[in-house]
């Protein structure tokens, strides 16, 4: 059996970079979900998942930060 060479069916695509102001916004858009779900978690009290995405909170301000 000889091995043949297939072309692509598709042309390579660019790899996409977001801009600073998308990953701002992106960033916001994360914090404000894991602050409303560590609030559903409080008020359900599930400490540990309010923990966890209190973190994830932190790490998208962080990011909201450096992005200034």
């Amino acid at each position: 059996m000889t091995a043949s060479t297939v072309a692509s069916a598709s042309p390579r695509m660019p790899t996409y970079t977001p801009t600073n102001e998308e990953n701002r916004a992106f960033a916001m858009l994360q914090a404000l979900s894991d602050a409303t779900m560590a609030r559903l978690y409080l008020s359900k009290g599930n400490l540990p998942a309010a923990r966890r995405k209190a973190v994830q909170l932190l790490k998208a301000l962080q990011v909201l930060e450096v992005t200034q």
